[in-house]
């Protein structure tokens, strides 16, 4: 019987050894790093919408106008907008200062 214990004790160090030695090599998983936009700059419209160059957005104007479309290019004074919800075939160029809110939508 003591011939038995022996023998499992290196067995039992070999698979301890194993188990440890492959949780240090799985692979960690990091949260994407999400850019933050400082929320009390002058700028912070034109830094949320640079952000989403090349997706769609929904800009509210203070006239309460709704704009639905891609964002293609930011400037320092204006937003230009392609592929117009319902008006597919227009663009759209909107000065910053005009911007009431910008809506994004997040995809998982």
């Amino acid at each position: 019987m003591r011939r038995c214990k022996e023998r499992v004790w290196p067995e039992m160090v070999v698979l301890l050894l194993c188990l440890v030695g492959t949780s240090f090599l799985a692979p960690v998983i990091v949260p994407a790093e999400e850019t933050i936009v400082e929320l009390n700059s002058p700028e912070v419209v034109r830094q949320v919408l640079e952000l989403q160059v090349g997706k769609r957005v929904k800009v509210k104007l203070l006239s309460g106008q709704d704009l639905d479309g891609k964002v293609t290019k930011v400037g320092t004074q204006a937003v230009t907008l392609s592929e117009l919800s319902g008006m597919e075939f227009f663009d759209a160029t909107v000065r910053l200062d005009q911007v009431a809110a910008v809506i994004v939508r997040h995809t998982k």
